[in-house]
């Protein structure tokens, strides 16, 4: 009928029966006036021949046939038209946000039974679970899914069949998440559309919250947000590998000490079980292995130490494994693990050892060098007439009179002597062999010369503590102690793996020396430095303590020194080298205990430390050094290249150039690299020409890699590693944050929500579409050929009746 009706009106394109098209009037009547139209017509048809001679249903018909006239006429002035209203729908948006920030990689979330799944895999269950709703939710509004850390984008969608079956959001691997900025900017994505509400699935743990513009904004368009909480909502702890440092290059038979920083994460109460062990990675063999410290005493701000140690036999270049072993299941299995890079040299390590007199402690050492494998040394008394008596395994024709001699030895131990046994020029040789190559310089104090007979010479600079200005009578500026004391360790002893003397690497320090009542601990003769003499570059390895004030001795490791005590052994770097000073000459005392054991493991410990240093210097003609070499994004980094080879120190070139870049398995491998100009400097120590450095503050995290681009080093390239971190990183606060989702969806009116409870959001989200009426099509009727041929019909049919009823 439709069709029949819009063929005989002609209509095209816009016509009856048309989805959206409607039948209106241009001057549309109400009811009333229709009503009192049709009155009138036929009121006014049935008058006009009512009064005229005829049959009464021939009159009546031309009556039906005038109205049906009239009231066309009206239904033509009405303006009959086709209307299409335009009326666009905007369909709401519905924002889903999922966390793809690392710590979504902790396996703390509830699985099966009692067991604990990844917070990722908790969220992809939990959206896997509700796809139905999803589904539906997306007939009729936009479902926008995204990814966010500390910015938002766009997540993929899997689809099968030209329809959507889930989503694929790609492995969490952000550093940080930024759950306000991360809201805004998918608030300004909507834009100005319609917004029915905002799910967030996370586990809350973000560097912000979201602003009061946002929230304003939240408030204001009355949009909830719903909040999913994964992860466990109690607060959980980890134990993380925070730092692993060996040296670079060590003796082969040397005692090499791995020291292990380890971190406790997070709120939560957790057991401080579990092991360190040091894995060869060629073969997988444990080198050693050491328990992860329970004494609360042992941890300081969340943290301990553990050290490692191993005795390597075979020379070369090795890779090393540290990892943690905890005894429960970790968090966190990414912070577990690091690895060193070490190369052993096959030679012992080289000791001079200059001396006054035979003193015991002198008698001692001696004896110690040439008993022990590892080192080769040379022991000199010096007599005031420059004579001297050599002792030891190295063959020794004259005292050092050249840079070359000094760079023959390692470590040089300097006991209780005057400095006028030396000239000035072998001092300055010395200071020089410390400073640019790294050598050791270890002091043995003693009653007679050293520290005072020192303080004008070359080598005053490298004692780690400034001397009095008073002198007593055999012309020392440090007085000796009155009475016996006893030696106990500092923190920083337990930090550099030194002052271990117990049978095992737990006992550390045995408590019984530093006990008065053994009698044996006691040493008779200690130098008593003020401490406010030590230098700001000095460390205190160890304390000396007055018999008399020894009570509380032997506590947890961090404790406190009592009141009174004095630093007994120090250690202060001085350019590339390092310093210990020995305030005593009494340390053979202690083999009334068990023998050779306790003194042997307080100095070879300390003679090593400084080998290793010089070894790692040796035979290279520059060090390149990074200051730390684990940086934080935004604060600075020194990088200096000290010059060792005399041709280049000569050549003094006018600067460096140090190139930084990615180093492999970085997401922006392929970012630009980064061009550092060194500029020389005069270090402490140095001749000028031998040092450069700049400062470089890292703005993005990531493991780099620098290298000296200059032509002369072509032949054997500087190269160190450094990484930079997050100063917030937030796998350093692996626990959830819970309470940050419920305050937003309390504040937004919208409603915390357990994983299972998803599926419940097409009856929690209002609808918010958007009717919008555009400009409507019109099509006029009136005008229609076909209406006033109707027209001409009806009036055709009326004169034509009046002719065949004979009417006027």
């Amino acid at each position: 009928m439709m069709d029949l009706l819009n063929r005989i009106l002609g209509l095209e394109g816009m016509a009856f029966g048309q989805e959206g098209v409607q039948f209106g009037f241009a001057r549309p009547l109400p009811l009333w006036a229709w009503a009192i139209g049709v009155l009138l017509a036929v009121g006014l048809a049935w008058w006009s021949y009512s009064r005229l001679t005829g049959g009464r249903a021939s009159r009546a018909t031309l009556a039906g046939l005038r109205a049906a006239v009239l009231l066309a006429i009206l239904f033509l002035i009405a303006g009959p038209q086709l209307i299409r209203p335009n009326e666009r729908v905007e369909r709401d948006w519905v924002l889903v946000l999922l966390d793809r920030s690392a710590s979504m990689t902790i396996a703390d979330a509830p699985g099966a039974g009692s067991g604990r799944v990844e917070r990722d895999r908790q969220l992809r269950d939990a959206v896997s679970a509700a796809w139905p709703a999803f589904a539906t939710l997306a007939r009729d509004r936009t479902v926008q899914w995204l990814g966010f850390d500390s910015g938002v984008y766009d997540v993929p969608l899997e689809e099968e069949g030209g329809e959507a079956t889930g989503v694929n959001p790609g492995r969490p691997a952000g550093r940080r998440t930024a759950l306000g900025a991360a809201l805004e900017q998918a608030l300004a994505r909507a834009a100005a559309r319609p917004i029915s509400g905002v799910v967030i699935l996370s586990d809350g743990r973000s560097i912000d919250e979201p602003g009061r513009a946002v929230l304003r904004r939240l408030q204001s368009e009355r949009i909830p947000v719903f909040t999913v909480g994964l992860g466990s909502a109690d607060p959980v702890a980890d134990l993380a590998l925070q730092q692993a440092e060996a040296p670079a290059l060590a003796f082969v038979n040397d005692t090499v000490p791995v020291g292990v920083e380890i971190e406790r994460l997070g709120a939560g109460e957790r057991p401080l079980g579990g092991r360190v062990q040091l894995v060869d990675k060629l073969t997988g063999r444990i080198l050693d292995e050491r328990p992860i410290p329970t004494d609360p005493a042992l941890w300081e701000d969340h943290r301990t130490r553990v050290t490692l140690t191993d005795r390597p036999s075979v020379p070369g270049k090795f890779e090393w494994s540290i990892r943690i072993v905890p005894d429960a299941p970790d968090l966190i299995e990414q912070n577990n693990r690091a690895e060193l890079a070490i190369e052993l040299v096959d030679r012992p390590m080289r000791v001079l050892y200059f001396d006054g007199y035979p003193r015991w402690e002198y008698r001692y050492l001696k004896n110690l060098l040439v008993r022990e494998h590892s080192i080769q040394s040379a022991a000199l008394l010096l007599a005031s007439s420059r004579q001297y008596l050599r002792e030891g395994d190295l063959p020794l024709d004259t005292l050092p009179r050249s840079p070359e001699d000094w760079a023959k030895f390692d470590v040089i131990l300097l006991g209780d002597l005057p400095a006028t046994l030396f000239s000035r020029e072998q001092l300055e040789q010395l200071r020089e062999h410390i400073a640019v190559r790294g050598a050791g310089l270890l002091w043995v104090g003693g009653p007679g010369s050293t520290p005072g007979a020192w303080r004008d010479s070359p080598l005053a600079d490298l004692l780690p503590f400034s001397l009095g200005s008073g002198q007593d009578s055999s012309g020392q500026s440090v007085r000796a102690w009155e009475e016996p004391v006893v030696m106990s360790p500092a923190p920083a002893a337990r930090r550099l793996s030194l002052l271990e003397l117990g049978d095992t690497p737990d006992e550390g320090w045995p408590a019984a020396l530093s006990d008065p009542a053994t009698g044996w601990s006691q040493l008779q003769y200690a130098q008593r430095i003020d401490p406010a003499w030590v230098k700001p570059t000095a460390e205190v390895l160890a304390y000396f303590t007055p018999v008399s004030g020894a009570a509380g001795l032997g506590g947890p490791p961090n404790t406190p020194p009592p009141q009174g005590s004095t630093p007994a052994v120090l250690s202060m770097r001085y350019g590339a080298g390092r310093v210990l000073y020995v305030a005593t000459d009494e340390i053979w005392r202690w083999r009334y205990a068990r023998g050779e054991a306790l003194p042997e493991r307080f100095w070879l410990p300390l003679l090593r430390l400084q080998g290793r240093e010089s070894l790692a210097r040796a035979s290279r003609p520059a060090i390149l050094e990074i200051t730390p070499r684990r940086a934080i994004v935004d604060q600075p980094v020194r990088l200096s290249v000290r010059i060792l080879d005399q041709s280049l120190a000569d050549a003094a070139p006018a600067g460096l150039t140090a190139r930084l870049r990615r180093a492999p398995g970085n997401p922006d491998e392929a970012a630009p690299n980064i061009d550092l100009a060194l500029a020389p400097e005069q270090a402490q120590g140095e001749r000028s020409g031998r040092s450069y450095a700049t400062t470089w503050v890292p703005g993005q995290p990531g493991k780099f890699q620098a290298e000296v681009a200059d032509p002369a080093f072509a032949g054997q390239p500087l190269v160190a590693d450094i990484e930079v971190v997050l100063p917030d990183d937030e796998l350093r606060r692996p626990e959830a944050d819970h309470a940050l989702l419920a305050r937003l969806s309390e504040q937004t009116e919208g409603r915390p929500l357990r994983p299972a409870e998803l599926a419940e959001l097409p009856q929690l989200l209002p609808k918010r579409e958007v009717h919008i009426a555009g400009t409507p099509d019109i099509r006029t009727l009136w005008d229609r050929p076909a209406v006033f041929i109707l027209l001409l019909i009806l009036l055709a049919a009326e004169w034509m009746g009046r002719r065949l009823v004979k009417l006027p």
